[in-house]
């Protein structure tokens, strides 16, 4: 609405090639039941992030090149560990439908057979625990599909100089269910009202995470942390 120009950081653009890369895997994987080689994979993430990088705000201290390598590292981490063990239902799943009388939309980056929405993330540090956000996002899919069980799963991929995958589960409770009932339509009457304010308590209010958050510290004043 502001029309202020939306660079991707490096953090943004290494985990969409990562997500990119991972996903071709997966959407194939439905149909055939089989991952792909490694390395093929691999080549997927040097495609996406070759695209990436000519749409991204690099800070100085940050190398495009050792960047890449994290990401290769990254992706072969999961390929080898993880991906073996998951069964994917749907990829890059739309859905669409009525929550508390508002109209909600949204992509399930990828559902298994057994109903459990998974989400793969990068992140600079191990998580100690389950995001909010995470949970408000699957207590979202349950609300909109059918096929969604309630039961769902973060993993996160750890940019550690020996990259770690970390994969926590959960389940949505009753409550947490009702906050979605009781957020969109708050949220609803925000945006009618033309009230936003910034959310610096959000796992995404960060330098490196938002390429809004110069415009934010001269609007709304403070400090954005830096990661």
């Amino acid at each position: 609405g502001l029309k202020v120009p939306d660079p991707a950081t490096a953090n943004m653009a290494l985990g969409r090639a990562v997500h990119s890369a991972l996903g071709e895997n997966f959407a194939q994987k439905v149909d055939t039941r089989e991952d792909l080689p490694s390395e093929g994979v691999v080549a997927l993430f040097r495609e996406a992030w070759a695209n990436e990088i000519e749409q991204t705000e690099f800070r100085d201290e940050e190398d495009p090149k050792e960047l890449a390598a994290t990401g290769e590292a990254l992706v072969t981490k999961y390929m080898d560990q993880m991906a073996p063990t998951i069964d994917p239902a749907a990829v890059e799943l739309k859905v669409e439908g009525e929550i508390a009388g508002v109209r909600v939309r949204g992509w399930i980056d990828l559902l298994d057979a057994e109903g459990r929405v998974i989400d793969i993330k990068t992140a600079k540090a191990k998580p100690s625990s389950i995001e909010p956000m995470h949970k408000f996002q699957v207590a979202t899919y349950a609300h909109l599909i059918a096929g969604a069980s309630g039961e769902g799963r973060v993993d996160t991929l750890v940019k550690t100089k020996t990259p770690q995958v970390i994969s926590q589960s959960f389940h949505i409770t009753a409550e947490e269910m009702k906050v979605a009932q009781t957020l969109y339509p708050a949220a609803k009457e925000a945006m009618q009202q033309q009230r936003f304010m910034p959310n610096r308590l959000s796992m995404m209010c960060s330098r490196r995470s938002c390429s809004y958050w110069r415009h934010c510290e001269r609007e709304w004043g403070g400090e954005v942390p830096e990661s």
